[in-house]
């Protein structure tokens, strides 16, 4: 079904989202890899310190 140029401009001047609970839900947190990798292998070495212990 083609579509109209006025339908494509309506699209493209459209700031919202077509699918509305797209702009309802709130990103994940944007956390570098090397951070998190970084955490986990200080929560891996506290957990070996109090198995020692």
């Amino acid at each position: 079904m083609p579509k109209s140029i006025d339908a494509i401009a309506e699209t493209v001047r459209n700031t919202k989202h077509p699918f509305r609970q797209v702009d309802d839900r709130p990103g994940k947190p944007k956390k570098h890899r090397y951070e998190r990798r970084k955490i986990k292998e200080y929560l891996r070495q506290a957990d070996w310190s109090q198995q020692g212990v």
